[in-house]
């Protein structure tokens, strides 16, 4: 499995007054040296991101992870929702809720990249969104520049790699047509990126060219989350899908698809 640091950080449980945040790192490095400094920058990155988060939506998240894996830093949360939100959940009224924070992350978008680039000494291309609110939990993915030179990703040995492959592009038939190409990237063994190019159809691409575009992300949010409900996707990723994010990038018709799957039980 490509090399990877993963930092979780927990939120201070004020009820307890227990002591100060804590920090827990695994990763299969090459050298103490590298995997300290791996491990100081998402560090780095956490605080920023809880900081960001509570600043501008006045709630910290109870479980933040991030991971670095050029050309991707993906930014976890877990127990995020808002007190204004609460009931617009138990009501089930998602779209209101996601439409307020997708306007809000799009406002902020360049601030939080700014700040993200300032804390990885790294130019990121783009930012992706997306939240699963039954589970208060959310994912933000930055971009970078991709190196053509990149070692290939390998899967995990356990994975049905071909039947996998397979449903990911049934599903993308079912919503919207076949890519035209897509990509695996395992950023470790829980961790699955699927990257998507040439998926709108026409009409789609119509909505697009209109500035249809906040309508348009509503509307495929629930036909891309239900790939959960329609396929098996437990016995051939040889876990459980704990999380499923998805967001696009309109414009440049593709988008990022993140299966997170619960760690094995030790």
């Amino acid at each position: 499995m490509a090399n990877a640091v993963v930092i979780h950080l927990y939120r201070r449980s004020e009820s307890s007054g227990s002591c100060a945040n804590f920090f827990y790192c695994t990763a299969p490095m090459k050298g103490v040296s590298q995997m300290m400094e791996k491990q100081d920058t998402r560090t780095i990155v956490s605080q920023y991101a809880e900081h960001f988060l509570e600043e501008h939506f006045g709630e910290k998240p109870d479980k933040l992870t991030v991971i670095l894996h050029p050309p991707f830093l993906l930014i976890h949360l877990t127990g995020f929702l808002l007190p204004a939100e609460k009931m617009l959940v138990q009501r089930q009224d998602w779209n209101r809720v996601l439409e307020t924070r997708d306007l809000m992350i799009c406002s902020l978008k360049a601030d939080l990249l700014t700040g993200l680039q300032e804390r990885i000494g790294q130019p990121l291309t783009d930012l992706y969104v997306d939240w699963n609110l039954e589970k208060k939990s959310g994912l933000m993915i930055a971009t970078m520049e991709k190196d053509e030179d990149l070692d290939e990703w390998p899967w995990p040995e356990a994975v049905d790699q071909e039947t996998l492959k397979e449903i990911i592009l049934l599903n993308s038939i079912r919503t919207q047509k076949k890519p035209d190409q897509t990509n695996f990237y395992w950023l470790n063994d829980q961790v699955l990126l699927i990257e998507r190019i040439g998926i709108l159809v026409e009409v789609e691409k119509n909505l697009v060219q209109n500035g249809i575009i906040e309508e348009l992300r509503l509307a495929k949010r629930p036909l891309e989350h239900r790939i959960t409900k329609l396929f098996n996707l437990e016995s051939l990723l040889n876990g459980r899908v704990q999380d499923l994010f998805v967001d696009w990038n309109f414009h440049m018709d593709f988008s990022y698809m993140v299966l997170m799957l619960e760690k094995p039980q030790s």
